[in-house]
């Protein structure tokens, strides 16, 4: 019991922290406690200071006791002011995509600038509550590419909503009616529904015809419809064309059978098989720079390019250009007319068919000045079918004539003509370039104004280039080929290539394709040519508008084939003499709008190129000055046949050099003008195209 009596005593010792110290233990730790309190009082007292600095801020801040209100009702989505109808498939998120409804009439906006101090009033009760707002359908509004010009946002501009014009009370054609194929247009067929801006005016501000574009549809508007665009910017909803349609575009009308007969004039000259192909090849790829460049301007502005040509010029100065590029068109399309007619003349008169020589060449020049008044007449839409079929039949009709004269090529002879002086290569390169760049140069961006906008500058500038310069690199080669293999058969093939190649000994079935490969490709030709000489002559300010003014130029071609026709019979004495000192004026031109496009990093502002006062001068007097130094210069440098042009060649004579040997008929004054208005333009005119470009923005 004893022992058991203290064992528990002992335990409770051991549990009580009691032992033999356990005095000493509670001692301390009576000392230790008393430390912490100490600890605990202090931060008790932190934590009531804290607690009045809080109250004390607080009891700042206003509170704003309202009338209690009657509980919300609730409501639906179907009962909101306007109900978002549906719009057809949308993107995830654009920045473009505008709202589907705008409020009309908006709601006063509160003031909440009250100083922070003053406690807010409650709110008077008011008789008559805010009403609610009205809204107003709206179409989604598009890149700035696709919204009409005088709608388009300018920098730091919301994009604006564009109001959806109301729909026919009954409409009575069905839905699938709209995505039938536009008849007007070979392209739009692909084209329609995919690549339309759903936000576009519901009328087109040029023609006054109902909207080409409402939700996504296109008008049908049929291939004979006269065009009406003029000089102003092609309609958004219009410019329909891919890239690739400028191939066919360009390809028929430079795929003529006559460019056999330039490749035997550089035979004639005296290049050798080797040094013709050189100088073709130079020629074609110079020409990629105006036919390139300016299918680009076409494409930014939607208007001709002598219209374009206002920003580089100045919009009265660019006079001097358009009366160039006036008297440019209307030589070469006499001389497309009287290659035309002297055609049906010579097959005639080769195979002897009945009738007279005379009487076959005015029915040839009559047949095609009408055709190809006719289809330019129209406009756009029948040029383009025009040329999609004529390109198929120009290609057809060159690989028969390949197959129909193949065995007259002799390799190993052609191969073995020596070289000339290497300065006779640059005649050809020059004569080239004339032929193909230089003639097609200021009409370039006519063809190019139904391109998409977004589609790509660049690819539209490709397919162009290669459309315009391969048919003649194939036909120029080709024809240096067969004067080079038949040295005695060149000059004849060089003077009238109809007549030369009937005397080959074709078959008995190739004459009527021979004068179908001629003649269409000659319309196709005249058809390009007349169709941008409309817009020139009203570029001049002659207001006739682009359909009459095409009719009187077929009339000035008409005169002027005709005199053609009855004073020449050598197509060698018409190459090498008119175009190179028509060439050396416009390879300075080509030079300055070339550097100009260079040198521009925004489209152009349209309205400024239509009127005066707008973005660009009146006058770019230092861009003339380089037209007008690189012509003096330019026909300074080069030299011709022709005795009425034996002026020309004036700075060779200064310093010796005899016009007509050696580097004299190189005819280089036409690259010495190009240089000198592009390199210019690059040194001089960079400032200027800032200027317009910040004045657009």
């Amino acid at each position: 019991m004893d022992s058991a009596a203290r064992g528990d005593r002992h335990g409770e010792d051991r549990q009580n922290g009691g032992g033999p110290h356990s005095d000493d233990r509670h001692s301390d730790d009576r000392h230790s406690d008393d430390r912490h309190s100490d600890d605990r009082h202090s931060d008790d007292e932190l934590a009531s200071a804290l607690e009045e600095e809080v109250a004390r801020i607080t009891s700042a801040i206003p509170i704003v006791v309202r009338p209690p209100t009657e509980p919300a009702e609730r409501i639906s989505f179907d009962d909101l002011p306007a109900k978002r109808e549906p719009t057809g498939p949308e993107p995830t998120f654009s920045p473009w995509v505008a709202t589907a409804a705008t409020p009309v009439q908006r709601a006063e906006p509160v003031n909440t600038s009250e100083p922070e101090s003053t406690p807010i009033a409650e709110p008077e009760q008011t008789a008559d509550p805010v009403k609610p707002p009205t809204f107003q359908r709206v179409a989604r509004a598009e890149p700035l590419d696709l919204v009409p010009p005088d709608m388009a946002p300018r920098d730091s501009e919301p994009v604006p909503l564009l109001p959806i014009p109301p729909t026919p009370a009954s409409p009575s054609e069905p839905e699938a009616e709209s995505a039938k194929e536009p008849d007007g247009d070979p392209d739009q067929a692909r084209d329609a529904g995919a690549d339309a801006p759903a936000g576009t005016p519901a009328s087109d501000p040029q023609s006054g015809e109902a909207s080409a574009l409402v939700a996504g549809r296109h008008i049908r508007s049929g291939i004979l419809t006269p065009e009406t665009t003029d000089l102003e910017t092609v309609p958004v909803q219009r410019r329909l064309g891919r890239a690739s349609r400028m191939f066919w575009l360009w390809f028929a009308g430079t795929s003529s059978l006559i460019s056999v007969g330039v490749g035997a004039t550089l035979f004639v000259l005296g290049l050798s098989l080797r040094q013709l192909l050189v100088a073709t090849l130079v020629g074609v790829a110079l020409s990629f720079l105006p036919l390139g460049l300016g299918t680009l301007a076409g494409k930014w502005s939607g208007q001709p390019t002598l219209v374009v040509s206002r920003a580089a010029f100045g919009v009265r100065g660019n006079v001097v250009p358009t009366v160039l590029a006036l008297i440019v068109k209307l030589f070469w399309g006499a001389v497309l007319l009287w290659l035309a007619g002297s055609a049906a003349g010579s097959l005639t008169r080769a195979e002897r068919w009945p009738g007279n020589v005379f009487v076959e060449t005015s029915v040839g020049l009559a047949a095609t000045i009408i055709l190809a008044v006719a289809v330019a007449y129209v406009g756009y839409g029948l040029v383009a079918r025009v040329q999609l079929v004529l390109t198929i039949a120009s290609a057809v009709l060159i690989g028969l004539m390949v197959m129909a004269t193949w065995r007259h090529v002799d390799m190993t002879r052609a191969l073995n003509t020596p070289d000339a002086l290497w300065t006779h290569a640059v005649t050809g390169a020059v004569l080239v370039f004339s032929y193909v760049g230089l003639a097609w140069a200021m009409s370039s961006a006519e063809v190019a104004r139904y391109q998409r906008p977004l589609s790509s500058g660049g690819a539209a500038m490709l397919w162009a280039t290669f459309g315009a310069a391969v048919p003649p690199f194939v036909l120029v080669s080709y024809g240096g080929l067969l004067a080079a293999s038949n040295p005695g058969f060149a000059g004849e093939l060089a003077r009238d290539p109809v007549s030369a190649l009937v005397r080959l000994g074709l078959p008995d079935w190739y004459p009527v394709p021979l004068l179908l490969a001629v003649g269409l490709s000659l319309v196709s030709a005249l058809v390009l040519t007349l169709y941008s000489t409309g817009f020139t002559i009203d570029a001049l300010g002659v207001r006739l508008g682009r359909r009459w003014s095409t009719v009187a130029a077929g009339v000035v071609v008409a005169i002027a084939g005709g005199v053609l026709a009855a004073t020449v019979s050598d197509l060698s004495a018409v190459i090498r003499g008119v175009p190179t000192a028509l060439s050396v004026p416009v390879a300075a031109w080509v030079g300055v709008f070339s550097g100009e496009m260079m040198l521009r990093t925004r489209r152009f502002h349209q309205p400024s190129l239509l009127k005066s006062g707008g973005v660009y001068p009146d006058w770019r007097w230092i861009n003339l000055a380089l037209l007008a130094v690189g012509t003096v210069v330019g026909w300074g440098t080069v030299s011709s046949p022709l005795p009425w042009l034996g002026w020309e060649g004036y700075l060779f004579t200064l310093v010796g050099i005899d016009p007509h040997a050696g580097v004299g008929t190189s005819n280089i004054g036409v690259l010495i003008a190009l240089v000198i208005g592009l390199v210019g333009v690059l040194v001089s005119a960079a400032p200027a195209v800032r200027r317009q470009e910040q004045a657009a923005v």
